[in-house]
């Protein structure tokens, strides 16, 4: 497999990644380990002079510091993590007073500040977990492939945490590919791409060989998406959100759609406009308030009910009507055929649905989005979620087609029905259908029985 080609979304391949020759490790020369440490001990000292004799290089200098000081930082850690599983190798660990590995790799920090030297305290604990779960991994022959990119100093120890957990989401899927192939699949992958890149190949490799996977992982992500905040020491308020990948891809879209520049504009003919000198971080931010503005005074009726945000998905006809493979936002997100019906249901999405090879079908019909007059309708007669149990009222509520759009269902009052967000989800999530009766909307919480729902079920 090209690993660099998946994140682009070309065809899958499968090639064979072996290890060969080059994956011999060269051990130092005897005697050189004591001659080493004590090189490297004098590399830490030197650079606790580093800081107060920056000023003393040129332009030049300077920037060659830096590129060996990010190598050094790098490599380190490498290093260090193969040192901790040689450690674990050896039984050093295992008769220590440390519970873990990682425990044992914290042990060493502890002992630095206690003899004044303080500097590796700053070691983030996250950095150290990946680490100790590395060196563990690395005890595992059928790691090897990992244990020798270490060595040669291939991949971050964060990718090599990475693609050891990915690995084992796949090797399932492919039955075929043998874990170093796997193992190699990842590593190919450009490490600029970082950790994210690990994981979007996982989700296209799930998208097209294990669909119904895919759709359960995200469910479980969904039902554990947080978002918290606090203040930070300049006083602003620091907002941290974790969102399983269909809402992360309806966030995305909606803030990029309103966050690019706006120049303003000018007072007379003769003048250009002003330049929009907001950073692009402040112009996400006031595009997010701009939409939390909105969402509030439909809420609280003060405003018009917008409908969702736009959402442009590429996906094939098979996809939208039976839910194999996968559909594709805009900015690269890889959705389960679950999520992409859902917000065809209820965003305000342009599908691209491609049939043949990649010749556009159908792209837009916006008309098939509720009207006000038909939400107005259907908010006075559902008076808020008509899943059962739930009493979330109408401004937490997204119109859903009883009988869905893709498989012919019509804008209607008729064929709609309040849900709310985490409901919506749900009635995709397990194919749930309802018909409206004159008392209101009655659920039939039979699993499967939407068109369409029995190819993506979990």
């Amino acid at each position: 497999m090209d690993a660099n080609s998946q994140l682009t979304g070309e065809p899958l391949t499968l090639s064979r990644v072996g290890t060969g020759s080059e994956d011999v490790v060269t051990p130092a020369a005897p005697g050189r380990g004591p001659e080493l440490l004590a090189a490297l001990r004098t590399v830490a000292d030197l650079l606790d002079e580093v800081p107060g004799a920056v000023h003393q290089l040129g332009t030049e200098q300077e920037d060659e510091l830096v590129a060996v000081l990010l190598r050094l930082h790098g490599r380190s850690a490498q290093v260090a993590t193969l040192v901790a599983a040689d450690a674990v190798d050896r039984g050093v660990v295992s008769p220590s007073d440390a519970a873990t590995t990682s425990h044992w790799i914290t042990g060493h920090l502890t002992a630095q500040a206690a003899h004044g030297q303080g500097g590796g305290v700053l070691v983030e604990p996250r950095t150290i977990r990946a680490m100790a779960a590395v060196a563990d991994a690395c005890q595992h022959r059928k790691n090897t492939v990992i244990t020798q990119a270490l060595r040669q100093g291939t991949c971050s120890v964060e990718s090599a945490r990475t693609a050891l957990t990915q690995a084992d989401k796949i090797a399932p899927v492919i039955p075929t590919a043998d874990r170093d192939e796997i193992l190699g699949w990842y590593l190919q992958i450009d490490p600029g791409l970082g950790c994210a890149g690990l994981t979007l190949l996982t989700r296209r490799i799930l998208a097209r060989f294990a669909p119904d996977q895919l759709s359960r992982e995200d469910e479980k992500l969904e039902r554990v998406e947080t978002l918290s905040w606090g203040t930070t020491p300049t006083g602003m308020t620091r907002v941290v959100a974790e969102l399983a990948p269909a809402n992360a891809a309806i966030l995305k879209d909606a803030i990029t759609a309103t966050s690019a520049p706006k120049p303003a504009k000018p007072t007379n003919d003769s003048q250009e406009p002003v330049r929009d000198e907001r950073s692009p971080g402040k112009r996400r931010v006031d595009a997010l308030m701009d939409l939390v503005g909105a969402g509030a005074r439909a809420a609280t009726g003060e405003g018009v009910q917008a409908a969702a945000a736009t959402v442009l998905l590429t996906m094939n006809l098979e996809t939208l009507t039976h839910g194999s493979d996968g559909a594709t936002t805009t900015t690269g997100d890889v959705l389960d055929a679950g999520a992409a019906r859902r917000l065809a249901c209820a965003a305000d999405l342009i599908p691209a649905v491609l049939g043949g090879p990649s010749a556009p079908l159908d792209v837009g019909r916006r008309q098939r989005l509720a009207t006000k007059a038909i939400r107005a309708a259907v908010i006075l007669r559902d008076r808020g979620c008509t899943f059962p149990g739930c009493d979330r009222p109408p401004g937490f509520c997204e119109i859903h087609h009883l009988t869905p759009w893709w498989a012919g269902g019509h804008t209607s009052v008729i064929n709609s029905a309040l849900l709310c967000s985490r409901h919506h989800h749900t009635v995709h999530r397990q194919g749930y259908m309802a018909e409206v009766r004159p008392d209101g909307v009655h659920w039939d919480l039979t699993p499967g029985r939407m068109p369409g729902h029995h190819a993506a079920a979990a």
